[in-house]
């Protein structure tokens, strides 16, 4: 197969530049099969990979998701969903990932390591393996067991295993265990990519925390190579400010193979999207409608100026007694098949007595949501206007954010109003599961 990336606008590895482009996959390239039948996938960027778990989008069946408006053909995996055993029963299965979890052939499919909405874990890592906390146990998951699975599922893109670590702020350690990760996830990838037979684009990981002197390092390991597809930025996920993971990413871009398209995992809510294009990523997960979805909220954020005078906050919170007697639609004028069939009062109602269909409902509304505002950004950098949208969309969800210079000159975020990923991993449960949450428990009356 061929990845290729099309950058409509050029820009060099000095700038970091909003890029719109387009990422193309011809699997006809490698012959074999029905391959040749099928006509190439092609990504309008910047977009997103749908997030998955198990290799099913969270609360939506195949045929529920088949009615979506036009997702991106794009979806991601990971490895530690089928991390049933240290050496999953999944790699003896020969007709391939696209068919192992009932998935469009025509789909762009990614193979990853971890989820990016588990922000705590537990397991350490060694020399030789990464350690995994999965259902069943920890895991140990090796370059060559991944480089097996690429070969057995034959993934189109694919993300080696990285040393991610995350150190305080001043480092305890001098900067040693960032060091030794830098060494380590070099390592690993050429030993996954020594082993590996089935042609996937390879994303690798750019490294070093918060280590400018390290990440120079990585970055430029990786811009020396001509074997690497792609750029993963999967070690921000930190419990770092936003602005300040921009800057990590910044730094390395100026370093890295301009041409190549880059990938950003931590940054799914819109307005870390938003900055994030504005510095030149290209890709990203979908977790921030899950993350929504799994809360209880209708998303309502817009990113056009022509609805600037819209009155509507970022999310509307479905739990409220105030959606009771509402029969009005999540959002007025939305054409998202929750929206056309159903009213605020039933979705209120199915969250209240734990229906499964409530989740099912709101994950519809809040992923067609996500896809117009990726479609909005496009059309906004088509006529030039992203940094002035995204400077109104700051100021309207009051993100107290300033940008300036059209790439982003970033202050602290003294307020995120887009936190709702940043409290999925803490959350217990989903809001249709019998057990009730605290936030939304009845107040208790104690009688002495």
């Amino acid at each position: 197969m061929a990845l290729r990336f099309e950058l409509a606008n050029i820009a060099t590895s000095s700038t970091v530049v909003p890029r719109r482009g387009k990422l193309v996959l011809d699997r006809s390239a490698t012959g074999g099969d029905s391959s040749a039948e099928r006509p190439a996938t092609v990504l309008e960027t910047p977009t997103f990979f749908k997030y998955t778990r198990h290799g099913l989008q969270p609360h939506l069946v195949p045929e529920v998701a088949a009615e979506l408006d036009a997702l991106p053909m794009a979806t991601r995996v990971q490895a530690e969903d089928f991390l049933e055993s240290d050496t999953p029963d999944c790699v003896k299965f020969g007709d391939g990932l696209h068919k192992f979890i009932a998935l469009d052939p025509a789909d762009i499919l990614l193979l990853d390591t971890l989820d990016p909405t588990i922000t705590v874990r537990v397991a350490k890592s060694t020399n030789t393996y990464m350690s995994i906390d999965s259902e069943g146990g920890t895991r140990r998951l090796t370059p060559g067991l991944f480089a097996q699975l690429t070969n057995s599922l034959r993934p189109d893109i694919i993300i080696p295993p990285a040393d991610i670590v995350e150190e305080p702020l001043p480092s305890l350690t001098q900067g040693k265990r960032i060091s030794k990760s830098v060494a380590r996830s070099a390592k690993w990838l050429e030993e996954c990519m020594a082993a590996l037979t089935h042609p996937a684009a390879v994303f690798a990981p750019v490294v070093g925390s918060h280590s400018l002197e390290l990440r120079t390092m990585s970055a430029k390991a990786l811009a020396a190579r001509h074997d690497i597809a792609g750029y993963v930025f999967n070690d921000v996920c930190l419990t770092v400010p936003l602005e300040h993971k921009l800057r990590l990413v910044n730094h390395s871009l100026r370093i890295l193979d301009a041409s190549k398209p880059r990938y950003m995992l931590g940054a799914s809510a819109p307005d870390a999207v938003l900055l994030a294009v504005l510095s030149g990523i290209d890709l990203f997960d979908s977790s921030y409608p899950y993350a929504v979805t799994e809360q209880g909220l209708a998303s309502t954020y817009v990113l056009d100026q022509d609805n600037s005078a819209n009155v509507l906050p970022h999310c509307l919170d479905m739990w409220q007694e105030t959606m009771f007697a509402d029969f009005g639609p999540l959002v007025d004028g939305c054409t998202c098949f929750t929206c056309r069939s159903h009213h605020r009062s039933y979705i209120h109602h199915l969250l209240k007595t734990k229906e499964m269909l409530a989740t099912v409902l709101l994950q519809i509304h809040n992923t067609h949501w996500y896809q117009r505002f990726f479609a909005d950004i496009r059309r906004s950098m088509e006529r030039g206007s992203l940094a002035a949208d995204a400077a109104l969309f700051m100021q309207k969800y009051d993100c107290e954010t300033q940008l300036s210079g059209g790439i982003g000159e970033l202050n602290r975020l003294a307020n995120r109003p887009f936190s709702e990923l940043s409290t999925l991993s803490a959350q217990t449960c989903s809001p249709t599961t019998k057990i009730q949450r605290k936030r939304h428990a009845e107040p208790q009356v104690v009688t002495l």
